[in-house]
C-alpha cells in the first residue's frame, strides 16, 4: 500500500490576515496624517504669502506719499499718525479730488520781492503747499474689542480753503504680536523720526495661527522748501 506525503497547508492563516490588516491601518493612518500636515503647511504658506503682499503694497503706498513731503513731518505721541506738507497738488472742483501735478513740468523761479525761490507749474502759477495726514485708524475705540487691534491706513489731503479728501490706502492692518515686554499688542502701523529719515513700522497678521509678517524701513526726507532758496 502506497502512502502519500502530507502536504503543508497553503493559503493565509487568520493570524497573518490580522497582522496584515493592522499594518495597513497603521500605514493608512500615517499617510492621512502626513497629507493633512502638508495641506496645513500649504494653507499657512498661502496665508503668509498674502500677508507679505499686502504689507509691501501698503508700505509702497505710504512711502510714495512720504517721498513727496516738503516739510519736516510731525508724528503723534502714539506714533500711529503723521502730518506732512506736500507740494504739487491741485484741487479739482469737478471731481472733488486732488490732482497730482507732474514734477517734470515744475519750474523753479526766483521771487525778487521776497528774495527766495519757489516752484511754478507749466502755466506759471505758483505751486501751493497742502497738508497731508497719514493715519492708522483703529476699527474700534474699545480696547477690549478685537477690532481695536486692527485699523485702516487712511491718507487725507487738505488746504487752507477747506478742500479736503480722504482715501484708504489699506484695510484691516494689524497683528496678534506682542511688544518686547509682552504686555500689549503691537500696532499695525506706526512711525518714528530718526534724523533725516522717517521709519515706517508695519505689522500684519490676519489670523492668530499665521506667521506674523513685519516691514520696517527708512524713508529718507529729500525735499525741502528751504533747500530751494
Amino acid at each position: 500500500m502506497r502512502t502519500h506525503p502530507q502536504r503543508s497547508e497553503q493559503g493565509t492563516t487568520l493570524l497573518e490576515i490580522l497582522i496584515a490588516t493592522s499594518v495597513f491601518v497603521v500605514v493608512l493612518g500615517l499617510s492621512l496624517a502626513l497629507a493633512t500636515s502638508f495641506a496645513r503647511f500649504g494653507g499657512d504658506a498661502d496665508a503668509d504669502s498674502s500677508a507679505q503682499f499686502d504689507a509691501h503694497r501698503t508700505f509702497t503706498r505710504v512711502e510714495s506719499i512720504l517721498r513727496q513731503g516738503w516739510s519736516t513731518p510731525v508724528v503723534s505721541a502714539s506714533g500711529e499718525s503723521l502730518q506732512i506738507d506736500l507740494l504739487g497738488y491741485s484741487y479739482n472742483g469737478s471731481t472733488l479730488q486732488w490732482d497730482r501735478i507732474d514734477p517734470q513740468t515744475w519750474r523753479r523761479e526766483y521771487d525778487l520781492v521776497l528774495g527766495q525761490y519757489h516752484f511754478e507749474d507749466s502755466s506759471g502759477f505758483a505751486l501751493q503747499e497742502v497738508q497731508c495726514s497719514l493715519d492708522w485708524q483703529r476699527l474700534s475705540a474699545d480696547p477690549a474689542s478685537e477690532d481695536y487691534h486692527f485699523g485702516d491706513v487712511v491718507s487725507t489731503i487738505s488746504d487752507a480753503l477747506g478742500n479736503s479728501t480722504s482715501s484708504t490706502l489699506a484695510t484691516r492692518i494689524g497683528t496678534y504680536q506682542l511688544n518686547e515686554a509682552g504686555t500689549e499688542r503691537m500696532p499695525g502701523l506706526f512711525f518714528e523720526i530718526q534724523g533725516l529719515s522717517i521709519v515706517v513700522n508695519l505689522n500684519l497678521q490676519r489670523d492668530a495661527e499665521d506667521v506674523p509678517y513685519s516691514v520696517r524701513s527708512r524713508v529718507k526726507r529729500r525735499n525741502f522748501i528751504e533747500d530751494s532758496q
